[in-house]
């Protein structure tokens, strides 16, 4: 290992041009691949082929037409009129415009539902507001009496205790660049809305479905990554001048890690792997990871360097001190990275296989980079007083942990445990309507549609007939099956309401029977069944359909809950208590799971606990395992688990008391903060059995010589990335708030067991030895 050390440290330090210009050509190599970096946000890349409710998804999408959407509800102000010439007028101009946006293939609203009604012995099919304008006041009265009676439009088209009404368009992006796709429609329906509300001031105009909230959150990102998450590297870097002292340290690692990340992100393309919304993340855990290093080699070169050294040797001896402990934490780091493969999301393999690749190009640029940058670059000289003042803090904390180290192990111990424990406590909630925070005029209008309408979370139905049958959409027991489990449905406290072809064919029956009341009910044969509807297809208005509910061959219809935004254990509960229903109540050929977006994400959510648990576990396994081999140590193996597990169990205990609920985005902090973890416990381990194994020393003194080298480095570390992730928590993304908040949690927590848990640990399995006279010498 010594003459490794020294062979590393002459190799940048004797040619430091000669490391500077290799170093570049690999870089420009690597940085050529961003000129052909591509970037993917579409939702549907986090689930790979055969994920089950992707499966099922997609099936749903392939028979009924694609599932976004555009709501607009027009709400009138004060509680006022909804039913009058002015605001069936608006409901109609405004369907009429919103055929006429881009991507949309379909408009559902109370003007152009086809109400259906008999007349003699024929059935007339109609959009139920014809000519707004024109409407005479017994028109306006029986528009309210179906609009309000009618199950297939009550709480779907308008609401029955408000004054809201419901413009649905279903939108089919061609998905070339779905950003600008998405933003098309958007800003359409915020201009058409703009437009309405200047016409009409005692009218609002509320605004969701999934294409105007992902240009939302879009936004909202962008602004982070135009803003917040400049000002929190801005921090970092500033605090690192500060702790620092010397601006040529700050360019440096400036440089480190800026290059690093292009690095990756160029090699990332050179393998063909397409950016998406999280993988970007990479770019946080590389610059973590490089400017940990970065500072491990600087705060040992500068101390060295303002007490006298020469720059040259000064540098030789940091990286001679420092290469083990970089070494391993850039090798297992990457490995932790690597264990995200196992995961079930796409995206994750690619965040991990870039971050790998980051993690080890700042491993070697903080070896072959930043020595030559050093020594190239000139550094002002400080003369330091005792040692400075952060060495001196150093000096008295591990004095300190000395005395009270049996208190202070019990304390870590039983606080470590304590949040520990409450960890599991902590549940998958990811409300993808509620990722902004307040206020915002999507959050604010999607949250007031919800008390009437629900919309973008739905539970969706693919009901087939038995045996595949032709036409057996008609049958009466498909049909009965069909309209109980409607009723179920809708009363349920988690649904607003239910979309059902049962609701149209019991119109039809009551329709051909004269309007009488008595026959809103399934029709009691299948020819009935299958007349009725053939008139009602035959009679529709030029450019309906019903092939967003019926399947072509009539061997399926779709069934639509409707809900409001709803907790991921809730909407799960929902679906599993209706497969229960389903198995219990209906014929085995119409069992369905009930898919949809939000049961997709329900369920990635979820998933994405395990696989973030499991990756984590087995990272942190082989990383001790490497240790132990390192180290050529068991026990020591062993004890690294502590400091490098505990972390994070107390960071999630401290979350739960804190909030309690996870989003999908936080389980990304596991795979943040590994890095940083496990680089404060290698590197106090092996300056600890540097000073135990080289200089014979005693566990005492091996935690002073460890307090004295690389405390000063964990420190600033720490400090500037909890300065830095901490300005996270003023992001307007709440994903992005979260992250940084439970991100600032796990790193003081890690620094905390490193200083307070670590070495008593250490000095209560370790025998005294007695210190020799040069570990005597280099302590004080």
């Amino acid at each position: 290992m010594q003459r490794l050390e020294n062979w590393f440290a002459n190799l940048s330090t004797s040619n430091p041009f000669v490391s500077l210009l290799s170093s570049l050509i690999v870089l420009a190599i690597l940085g050529y691949g961003l000129t052909f970096t591509k970037f993917d946000p579409d939702p549907s890349i986090y689930f790979s082929d055969d994920h089950e409710h992707y499966r099922f998804f997609k099936g749903l999408e392939d028979t009924y037409g694609r599932i976004d959407s555009l709501m607009m509800v027009i709400k009138v102000k004060d509680n006022g009129e909804l039913f009058n010439q002015e605001k069936l007028q608006i409901i109609e101009d405004m369907t009429n415009t919103v055929w006429t946006f881009p991507y949309v293939t379909r408009v559902e609203s109370l003007s152009n539902y086809n109400y259906s009604q008999a007349f003699e012995d024929e059935m007339l099919v109609d959009h139920l507001i014809e000519d707004a304008a024109n409407l005479s006041d017994e028109d306006v009265a029986n528009i309210k009496k179906v609009a309000l009676t009618d199950p297939d439009v009550v709480r779907r088209l308008v609401s029955p205790d408000g004054p809201y009404a419901m413009v649905r368009a279903f939108v089919t992006l061609p998905k070339i660049d779905r950003q600008s796709e998405e933003r098309a429609v958007s800003e359409k329906a915020y201009e058409l809305a703009a437009k309405i509300e200047a016409a009409h001031p005692d009218v609002d105009i509320l605004l969701s479905g999934n294409t105007v909230s992902n240009n939302n959150v879009t936004d909202i990102a962008k602004k982070d990554f135009e803003t917040i998450i400049p000002l929190m590297y801005l921090i970092i870097f500033v605090m690192l001048g500060v702790f620092l002292k010397s601006v040529t340290a700050v360019i440096a690692i400036v440089l480190v890690t800026i290059l690093s990340t292009l690095a990756a992100m160029g090699a990332a393309s050179w393998f063909g792997i397409v950016l998406n919304m999280m993988s970007v993340m990479c770019v946080n855990i590389i610059i973590t990871v490089a400017i940990a290093h970065c500072v491990h080699i600087l705060v040992y070169f500068l101390q060295a360097y303002h007490q006298g050294a020469e720059k040259r040797q000064a540098l030789a001896d940091s990286l001679k001190i420092n290469l083990m402990p970089i070494t391993l934490t850039s090798l297992t780091t990457a490995l932790g990275f690597v264990s995200m493969n196992l995961s079930k999301m796409p995206p994750a393999h690619d965040l991990g296989n870039i971050t790998a690749m980051g993690v080890i190009i700042a491993f070697v640029l903080s070896l072959m980079f930043l020595p030559p940058m050093l020594l190239i670059l000139p550094i002002k000289r400080r003369k330091l007083h005792g040692g400075g003042k952060l060495n001196n803090m150093m000096d008295s904390l591990a004095e300190f942990v000395i005395k009270k180290r049996t208190p202070l192990l019990i304390l870590s111990i039983i606080l470590s445990t304590a949040l520990l424990a409450l960890a599991p406590m902590n549940v998958m909630n990811d409300r993808f309507t509620e990722n902004v925070k307040l206020p915002n005029q999507f959050r604010a209008d999607n949250k007031e549609m919800d008390q009437y309408f629900g919309g973008l979370y739905t539970i969706d139905y693919d009901f087939r007939t038995k045996d595949f049958e032709e036409g057996g959409i008609a049958e009466p027991e498909y049909l009965l099956a069909l309209e109980e489990f409607s009723h179920w449905l809708r009363a349920q406290p988690e649904v607003r309401s239910v979309q059902s072809y049962s609701d149209i064919i019991k119109r039809l029956n009551k329709n051909m029977h004269g309007d009488d009341a008595a026959f809103y009910v399934v029709p009691e044969s299948r020819e009935e069944a299958a007349q009725y509807q053939l008139l009602f297809e035959m009679s529709q208005p030029q450019g309906s359909d019903m092939d967003n509910i019926i399947r072509q061959d009539k061997t399926g219809t779709r069934l639509i809950a409707y809900l409001p935004s709803t907790d991921t254990a809730d909407l799960i509960n929902l679906q599993q208590r209706a497969q229960v229903w389903i198995k219990d109540n209906m014929p085995d050929y119409m069992y369905y799971s009930g898919e949809g977006i939000a049961v997709m994400w329900a369920y990635l959510g979820q998933e994405a606990i395990v696989d973030g648990l499991k990756g984590a576990l087995l990272a942190l396994f082989l990383i001790s395992l490497i240790l132990m081999f390192v180290f050529k140590s068991f026990k020591y193996g062993v004890i690294s688990l502590i400091p490098n597990l505990l972390p994070a169990g107390v960071g999630y205990g401290i979350w739960a008391l804190v909030n309690g609920q996870l989003s999908m985005g936080q389980m990304l902090v596991l795979s943040i903060t590994i890095g940083i973890v496990v680089d404060d416990t290698v590197h106090f381990l092996s300056k600890y059995l540097r000073a135990r194994n080289l200089e014979q020393a005693s566990a005492m003194d091996a935690v002073r010589f460890a307090f004295k080298q690389v405390g000063p480095a964990l420190w600033i570390t720490t400090a500037v990335l909890i300065l830095g992730f901490g300005m996270l928590s003023m992001s307007g993304f709440i994903p992005n708030s979260k992250l940084g908040i439970l991100t600032v949690f796990i790193i003081s927590a890690a620094l905390i067991l490193d200083f307070f848990l670590l070495p008593p640990l250490l000095m209560l399995l370790d025998k005294a030895k007695k210190p020799v006279q040069s570990l005597k010498a280099a302590i004080s």
